[in-house]
């Protein structure tokens, strides 16, 4: 559905709110609670991105708007394979030496245990076998020099201050495993999130790190836009989906198809607005 093709009095409502600087989060939710369907979201998101100015939009640092081909990242260079600019994504290449791949799982497998995910309600971390069949574990900050290696490249790659990403989070899919699409940012409308937000405000990006490769399946899925990335084993897939104005974008949905053969294995890293202090920190 386009924006055009929306009812009259819709799109007459759309622009009244926008001129009134209602934020577009708020835009949708409305819509949403008054009963337009769940596709509508697609044409006013169309909409208000050709409407808002930049600030508007997610957060996306200078260096990730270059056109180049390569970038420096700390110590190494880096590939850049893909990109996509509505929702911003990015896949590098060669973020991870083989070496420092295997190093970062072998150090993880002692430590796993059920992954959960955060109740929004109630803000509880729940195990849901319905959503999320992983298992994962955690790295501290600086926790050893290749963590503290890692997490220099990630900062000098995307421009967030250290102290602003939350600790590498380690996922472990074997056969049949997956997480089904999710948003990683933290809904405010939910109460349950409020604790989470507590921590360093919003997320606005998520790195993930492909620390193998997986024999078949196990791709990350961006079902709003028809993206689907093949885990390959070095590679890091950035995508950005907040701003300090409000702005959420809900088209960078997304999840872990299941793993058909083999297993998978991710390194994740998630970026707040401001200092994270929550566990591991």
């Amino acid at each position: 559905m386009r924006f055009e093709n929306l009812h009259d009095n819709t799109q007459k409502w759309i622009r009244a709110a926008v001129n009134e600087g209602h934020p577009a989060e708020a835009i949708i939710y409305t819509l949403h609670t008054d009963g337009h369907p769940q596709d509508i979201n697609e044409a006013v998101y169309q909409y208000l991105q050709e409407i808002y100015p930049r600030e508007q939009s997610p957060l996306i640092p200078d260096q990730l708007r270059s056109t180049e081909s390569t970038r420096f990242a700390y110590d190494k260079e880096v590939q850049v394979l893909l990109t996509l600019d509505q929702p911003h994504v990015i896949l590098f290449g060669d973020f991870l030496s083989s070496e420092e791949c295997d190093q970062i799982v072998a150090d993880s497998k002692p430590k796993l245990r059920p992954s959960t995910v955060i109740n929004a309600v109630s803000g509880s971390y729940d195990t849901d076998n319905q959503i999320r069949t992983s298992y994962g574990s955690s790295f501290k900050r600086k926790e050893n020099d290749l963590v503290k290696r890692v997490e220099k490249r990630i900062s000098a790659l995307t421009g967030c201050p250290e102290k602003h990403a939350e600790p590498i989070q380690i996922l472990n899919y074997a056969p049949g495993a997956e997480y089904k699409p999710h948003m990683d940012y933290f809904d405010p409308k939910f109460s349950g999130n409020a604790n989470v937000l507590a921590m360093g405000g919003q997320r606005y990006a998520t790195l993930i790190m492909y620390l193998n490769d997986v024999d078949v399946g196990g791709s990350t899925v961006f079902p709003k836009i028809g993206l689907d990335i093949l885990p390959r084993k070095g590679c890091a897939l950035y995508f950005a989906y907040a701003n300090q104005n409000g702005w959420l974008d809900h088209r960078t949905l997304h999840g872990g198809s299941p793993v058909i053969s083999g297993e998978k294995w991710i390194a994740t890293k998630w970026m707040r607005f401001d200092k994270y202090t929550g566990p591991l920190a």
